[in-house]
């Protein structure tokens, strides 16, 4: 090996260990997810959900808004009746996950704001029917149905 290339070679070496040595030493910006949960950003957009009050009722009137603006048609049923007043009442409100993008079109035309986006951030699956969601049956919003908790379900099911 020829005298310069044995120094080039030298050189390399003492130049890798000295950017070694010097991150050795610096604070870890790694996170060790998921045992250590990610700080989430307060602009963060997760799943869409249905707002409920203190008596676990919704505030959706089944205009249909939310499905005719939705870009990616991730709100495929939106299924309505009439109650005793005349008025429309959504029985079945299903929304895919997988087609969503999370654009919030849904969140900001809805005009009784019944709709807005959940901080839950590890809804990734392997089984795509899980992220087609029923988020309201028989009238009321369904606690199973949160994203997060299917998703852990779902995997619990797997092993």
């Amino acid at each position: 090996m020829p005298k310069q290339m044995w120094w080039q070679s030298i050189w390399s070496l003492i130049t890798g260990l000295g950017v070694t040595f010097r991150t050795l030493f610096r604070p870890t910006v790694t996170i060790k997810y998921p045992r250590d949960p990610v700080p989430i950003a307060p602009a963060f957009r997760g799943p869409v959900r249905l707002i409920e009050d203190e008596n676990g009722q919704h505030k959706c009137v089944a205009c249909l808004a939310c499905q005719r603006i939705c870009p990616t048609n991730a709100i495929p049923v939106l299924t309505v009746t009439k109650n005793e007043q005349n008025k429309n009442v959504p029985v079945d409100f299903v929304i895919d996950d997988a087609l969503c993008c999370y654009c919030g079109l849904c969140v900001e035309v809805c005009p009784t704001e019944a709709l807005e986006h959940s901080k839950a951030s590890d809804v990734a699956s392997g089984n795509r029917a899980v992220l087609r969601r029923t988020i309201l049956k028989e009238m009321v919003v369904t606690p199973e149905n949160n994203p997060v908790q299917l998703h852990h379900q779902q995997g619990k099911r797997q092993s």
